[in-house]
């Protein structure tokens, strides 16, 4: 299982930014705009595979005792630091793995030699730190995506080719 433990504050896009985007000059929808923007980011990060910006993530695998060395699949691409590799012992402390770090294209595998009880490992992935580094042209896909879940046209918010054809690149690119 895979959590998000500590988020930036920020969002890819604003809120007055999506605001003007409508041309909506009203405040008694902001809490909802405020989702749309959760949701079109949500959307356009499953869609190319890795998160935007980046988050601190813990990741819980339970391993089969079979396999030695255990190699295990971190589930989100472009991990940036792996901040801790433990064992949940059963009674409830956690104990330090000795371990090693393996990448696969944009995909991140750790390396233990031993897996008796859970792993717990903490880490940090995604294309951007700050708010000011996302691409124009991301921010852009981000605002129509916002702008299809506001409007409810098309029942595929990314149905626009032109929206696909922007994201497309992130699947397959870092961001320095």
């Amino acid at each position: 299982m895979n959590f998000i433990i500590e988020s930036p504050k920020f969002q890819i896009i604003e809120l007055a930014e999506l605001k003007w985007h409508l041309r909506i000059e009203h405040d008694y929808e902001d809490e909802y705009l405020n989702k749309n923007i959760e949701m079109a980011t949500s959307i356009i990060e499953s869609y190319i595979e890795r998160p935007i910006i980046k988050k601190k993530y813990k990741y819980l695998s339970h391993c089969d005792d079979k396999d030695r060395p255990f190699r295990i699949e971190l589930p989100v691409r472009d991990v940036d630091l792996i901040l801790s590799v433990k064992q949940k012992l059963p009674n409830g402390s956690r104990r330090k793995v000795t371990f090693s770090v393996d990448t696969d294209r944009d995909r991140t595998f750790i390396l233990i030699n031993e897996a008796k009880y859970p792993i717990e490992i903490k880490y940090t992935a995604g294309l951007i730190e700050r708010s000011h580094d996302v691409p124009g042209d991301l921010r852009y896909a981000t605002l129509q995506v916002a702008k299809n879940i506001y409007s409810c046209h098309d029942e595929d918010v990314l149905a626009s080719d032109c929206i696909k054809d922007v994201i497309d690149k992130y699947k397959r690119v870092t961001i320095n």
